[in-house]
């Protein structure tokens, strides 16, 4: 499935309530970016990429590009 960065947007829009989205938003940024937002969002992205991401990798992304760019490598 290609991964686009407007898919991308749609779902973090989804999970954290969010209005606006920019890739180089940092994900801290927001205020609905807390432990069932980020939950919400690994849900979203393993039901609409098919690609896990544990927990510990998620902490380490920091911006909308780093976790656009990690997708992007697990789905080559």
């Amino acid at each position: 499935m290609d991964i686009t960065v407007e898919k991308l947007v749609a779902i973090i829009k989804e999970a954290l309530e969010l209005e606006h989205v920019e890739l180089n938003d940092f994900l801290d940024s927001y205020d609905t970016w807390d432990s069932l937002g980020r939950l919400s969002l690994i849900a979203l992205i393993d039901e609409h990429f098919d690609i896990q991401i544990s927990d510990k990798e998620f902490n380490e992304f920091e911006t909308v590009n780093d976790v656009f760019n990690s997708l992007n490598k697990k789905n080559a």
